[in-house]
């Protein structure tokens, strides 16, 4: 199984794929496994599933997750930008942080709706992957 980041329709999922047959791929959401079809003369790869369309599973008010409520940086870099504060309702995809890496500007976008809780880093801090950069409530 391989784990992959996918936006359908501006929905992210988090899934993980696995390769069954040579013209057959399921991808599993949270919400359990659902199998995707290829036809006979297309191969499905992973840098094809960014434009699989499917029904979105429905949005529903969900409770967060532990790890929903932490939001951590994908990568080194500097804190260059925290357009919101502590306290502040966020949607999904608001860009939370604004980091600098090797002359770059990389966007943090918000993985949820929720309240911030806390913020756990600084304008100016350097940071590391994985380091914790936010908690929602």
């Amino acid at each position: 199984m391989k784990k992959l980041l996918v936006t359908v329709n501006g929905i992210r999922f988090e899934v993980e794929v696995e390769v069954i047959e040579d013209d057959e791929l399921t991808y599993q959401p949270s919400q359990g496994i659902i199998p995707v079809g290829a036809k006979p003369s297309e191969h499905l790869s992973s840098s094809h599933l960014n434009t699989l369309m499917r029904t979105p599973i429905s949005r529903q008010t969900k409770t967060l997750t532990i790890d929903q409520k932490k939001l951590s940086s994908p990568i080194n870099g500097k804190v260059i930008e925290i357009p919101f504060s502590i306290g502040q309702k966020v949607k999904e995809n608001d860009v939370l942080f604004v980091l600098e890496a090797m002359k770059m500007k990389t966007n943090i976008s918000s993985p949820v709706s929720a309240v911030i809780k806390s913020i756990e880093v600084k304008v100016g801090d350097n940071i590391e992957a994985g380091q914790l950069l936010m908690t929602f409530e």
